[in-house]
């Protein structure tokens, strides 16, 4: 007849073992246990011996049965949040964890159950559901930072993620991962601007297609910043979420350096560009009389009517509209960057030349364009085809 095992403790009618361990301290000095419960004597002491040895080998077993989403999201908010990171990046994390970590199939594993094959999978997953190698990217860059964390505190072992190897499509798809290069015509910019009359919108365009700047570099533009002709382009806006805790957050605009030192740049500003600019600034001196008291000083050169900067929000639905009542099909505001650069490019401005002014932080970025071009001369030619046909 078998031996009934040892047992000490009973919990919802069930009889176990159970054995502790002193594990600190509270504030008054008394002692902190953790149990380990088995349905053998030798189960629990298994359980609390293990623990022991895992402690001895500097990992920290409690944090190591976490799931990811749980130790991630401490580390988040009660550590990376004070790291001293601007809060366009913080706010970039949060978003990543609360949209692909949170809830996720990774995202229940426990942490010290994470490894290699599993994340590579995690990625192979998104890339096959068309997901951008950038996007994989930063997602790799987010949990390489925990788990670089999570091993300097003990959580693991070993990083699952050291040697993983990032998915890669064959040189010849890479392409079709970048944003789609959608550019203007001559005729329909001509369009365009003839269908406005003198509102902001206008020289807003205008800037953008003869500089090639981005809209977050344009609203933030300060009159100091153009000087003889040429406008020095040395930081950005962006609308951001500030949080107060995890459920408590509000959106304020941030300006910030760029990322890259390649993106603080200078570019000159066509003849009749700036031409146009002292037509803005008669604008913008009547919208300021018109308001009185009311209006914000400030230095922009492209202020909102108040004086404050322009909310990208409203800025997109008025290039929306602007686009409807010139009767063009819509593009992404973004497009005036592309014209720039295509247009530099077809007018035989050498590539290098480009990319600076560009503030692209290599030339393969400014190569997308040329191969755009080549594209459209091979189209162009089939026109001949209809001479024998």
């Amino acid at each position: 007849m078998a031996r009934k095992p040892i047992t000490n403790t009973e919990i919802n009618g069930k009889e176990y073992y159970r054995t502790r361990l002193v594990v600190g301290y509270d504030s008054q000095g008394k002692k902190i246990f953790k149990n380990f419960y088995g349905s053998s004597k030798t189960e629990a002491e298994n359980k609390k011996k293990g623990y022991v040895q895992m402690l001895e080998n500097g990992i920290n077993p409690d944090l190591g049965s976490l799931t990811l989403e749980k130790a991630m999201s401490d580390w988040l908010w009660n550590i990376e949040r004070y790291s001293g990171n601007k809060t366009s990046t913080f706010e970039r994390y949060e978003g990543i964890y609360r949209n692909y970590v949170s809830n996720s199939m990774i995202g229940r594993v426990q942490v010290a159950e994470v490894n290699k094959l599993l994340v590579q999978k995690y990625y192979n997953e998104f890339l096959e559901a068309g997901r951008s190698l950038s996007f994989i990217e930063q997602l790799h860059k987010l949990l390489s930072k925990f788990f670089r964390y999570a091993l300097s505190e003990g959580y693991i072992l070993r990083n699952p993620l050291f040697g993983l190897k990032l998915p890669k499509k064959h040189e010849e798809d890479i392409l079709e991962d970048d944003e789609e290069i959608e550019t203007f015509s001559d005729e329909e910019l001509k369009q365009l601007i003839s269908s406005m009359d003198n509102v902001k919108i206008k020289y807003i365009i205008l800037f953008a297609v003869l500089t090639g700047a981005r809209m977050g570099e344009i609203l933030v533009l300060e009159k100091k910043d153009i000087r003889g002709g040429v406008v020095k382009i040395n930081k950005s806006i962006r609308r951001v979420r500030v949080y107060s805790d995890k459920d408590t957050y509000t959106y304020e605009y941030k300006v910030t350096r760029p990322k890259t030192d390649s993106s603080i740049r200078e570019v000159p500003l066509p003849e009749v560009l700036q031409a146009e600019m002292r037509n803005l600034d008669i604008l913008v001196k009547e919208e300021r009389l018109r308001l009185g008291p009311a209006y914000t000083p400030n230095d922009l050169v492209f202020p909102s009517i108040t004086g404050t900067y322009i909310d990208t929000n409203n800025l997109r639905k008025s290039w929306k509209r602007a686009l409807e009542g010139a009767e063009l099909p819509y593009k992404k505001f973004h497009s005036l960057r592309h014209t720039y650069a295509t247009r530099m490019i077809a007018n035989g401005v050498e590539l290098l030349t480009v990319s600076r002014l560009l503030g692209h932080s290599t030339i393969k970025t400014t190569e997308i364009y040329a191969h755009t071009l080549e594209e459209d001369k091979v189209e162009a030619v089939k026109i001949m085809n209809s001479l024998f046909s």
